[in-house]
């Protein structure tokens, strides 16, 4: 079981989206998706639109969480990672955890 690392997603308005416990986080970059496991050499990218993708359990068929992103960057450090979102959206066609938070 790979080790687990801290995710956030925050807009400019507030943090929408906080994990201590998270094992794979598949996100939307601006040349295509990224994958990020604990232990990923620190980088910064910037995001496209899309959904990023959230797992606890990095072998689980149905992912914890799905937001939107309609671009930004991300910030990923070895324990690590922050996705700084324009615009979120939470994703419940995931058939993980549900939520109403939206932020423009």
């Amino acid at each position: 079981m790979p080790p687990k690392y801290k995710f956030e997603i925050v807009t400019m308005d507030s943090l929408v989206f906080s994990a201590d416990d998270i094992e794979s986080v598949i996100m939307p970059a601006a040349q295509g998706y990224l994958g990020v496991l604990q232990g990923h050499m620190p980088y910064i990218t910037q995001l496209g639109q899309g959904v990023v993708s959230i797992k606890k359990d990095a072998n689980a068929a149905v992912n914890d969480a799905e937001w939107y992103v309609s671009g930004g960057f991300a910030k990923i450090l070895p324990n690590s990672v922050t996705v700084f979102a324009d615009k979120v959206e939470e994703n419940n066609s995931s058939g993980g955890n549900s939520g109403k938070n939206i932020q423009k």
